[in-house]
């Protein structure tokens, strides 16, 4: 999908109207506007269109928009809904559409690691270092002197 900010606007106000979704205050107009769009851009509740020109607007960007207004309906506030939806993949924001989620709830954390991890570095110069995460990994001097002399023929 590939949409113009007219075109999301539009097809926001539609899902809104078939969906009964209506803003819980005075504040906020029935229709989404192109301007209303741009607002919750500022705001960063909408992530940026993939193209400039004022396209570039896919179904995420409509899952974000259909979000707002859903969340708006229930009287939050925008600088709360920014971080509701921050971080929320698009089942996520379905699943907030739907009404088969409570929408305040923070996004699930990410798991936590199974082992620390172990980095290890070796300085290759001035400019450049060097990072492995494998376990136990080791570099030969034959190994080092060839990256570096690879590094040293690099041009800035």
């Amino acid at each position: 999908m590939n949409l113009t900010v007219d075109a999301l606007a539009e097809k926001v106000t539609a899902w809104c109207s078939k969906h009964r979704v209506v803003p819980a205050n005075g504040q906020v107009s029935m229709d989404t506007h192109v301007r209303t769009l741009r607002y919750y851009r500022t705001m960063g509740v909408l992530d940026a269109p993939t193209e400039g020109g004022g396209s570039g607007y896919g179904e995420r960007h409509f899952l974000q928009a259909c979000c707002v207004r859903v969340l708006q309906s229930e009287g939050l506030p925008l600088t709360r809904i920014q971080s509701l939806l921050f971080g929320r993949s698009d089942a996520d924001l379905r699943e907030i559409m739907s009404g088969r989620t409570v929408a305040t709830a923070a996004p699930a954390a990410p798991p936590a690691p199974m082992q620390p991890e172990s980095w290890q570095t070796w300085p290759l110069g001035p400019e450049f270092m060097l990072v492995a995460r494998r376990p136990g990994f080791r570099l030969t001097s034959e190994q080092m002197e060839a990256i570096q002399k690879i590094l040293s023929q690099a041009t800035p």
